[in-house]
């Protein structure tokens, strides 16, 4: 594999009834990076991201992170691994707090063994004391500190995206595959999303993301790759992708 590739995918391919949603699809991005993935509606880039989750299994194809593949593993082991991802419609628990969504989301939490809740009580609740450090030190990052007690379904479509967001970085991700992260957002909230992703690349967090709104895809991403029809149309730096003529005539429409 070369050298700080840190999610490669090569053949992906899923048919549903007959419809190739993608195919033959090859992607990869390097650690540290943020990069993008367009491409008209049906283009097939959803699809692409539950493949690379095994939220869908692919018919053919191999999807490689940190130099192992993952391709058949359950999804919660490949979070586990470090790769986790949002979606298009923030999914939240509405009638949990802010707070609690947050604590839902750290791996391999003591006390989930049923044993260690009885025999090591001091443990789980030091763990507890230091979750609950860490969701506030987020939580405060993102400004929904004070609204930690509220539920999080009380809050707005732009501040149910930032906590999804948020929440994910409790299990310390390597990679977080965001979905529309700017979809129903209004433009000021936009700002302070692509101001998180961008600081929190910079402490290491690498990202991939689908994105409609192609002044946040070009102002973010170090790269860029194009899914037309659910195959490869173009991949390269944004000024590149913006003057390709492929691009231009099947995503805009020129």
């Amino acid at each position: 594999m070369t050298k700080n590739i840190l999610l490669s995918a090569k053949g992906l391919s899923k048919s549903f009834g007959g419809i190739k949603a993608v195919n033959n699809a090859t992607i990869e991005l390097k650690s540290g990076s943020i990069t993008g993935l367009i491409g008209p509606n049906g283009a097939g880039k959803t699809t692409l991201f539950n493949l690379l989750a095994n939220f869908y299994t692919p018919d053919r194809g191999e999807v490689i992170f940190a130099s192992k593949p993952i391709h058949q593993l359950p999804t919660h082991k490949i979070a586990r691994q470090g790769m986790v991802r949002t979606f298009q419609v923030a999914r939240v628990l509405s009638r949990l707090s802010v707070l609690e969504n947050m604590l839902l989301a750290p791996q391999k939490q003591t006390g989930e063994n049923i044993i260690k809740v009885w025999l090591d009580r001091k443990t789980i609740k030091k763990e507890e004391k230091l979750n609950r450090e860490k969701a506030m030190s987020i939580l405060e990052s993102v400004g929904l500190d004070s609204k930690a007690k509220d539920y999080a379904g009380a809050l707005s479509g732009g501040q149910r995206k930032l906590l999804e967001i948020a929440r994910t970085l409790m299990s310390d991700p390597k990679l977080i595959l965001l979905d529309e992260p700017a979809a129903g957002v209004n433009p000021t909230l936009i700002n302070q999303i692509c101001d998180h992703i961008v600081n929190w690349n910079k402490a290491g967090i690498s990202f991939l993301i689908i994105e409609h709104n192609m002044d946040v895809i070009m102002s973010l991403c170090d790269r860029i790759w194009v899914l037309a029809e659910g195959s490869n149309l173009a991949d390269g730096t944004p000024e590149e992708i913006q003057n390709n003529p492929h691009v231009l005539e099947a995503y805009l429409g020129q």
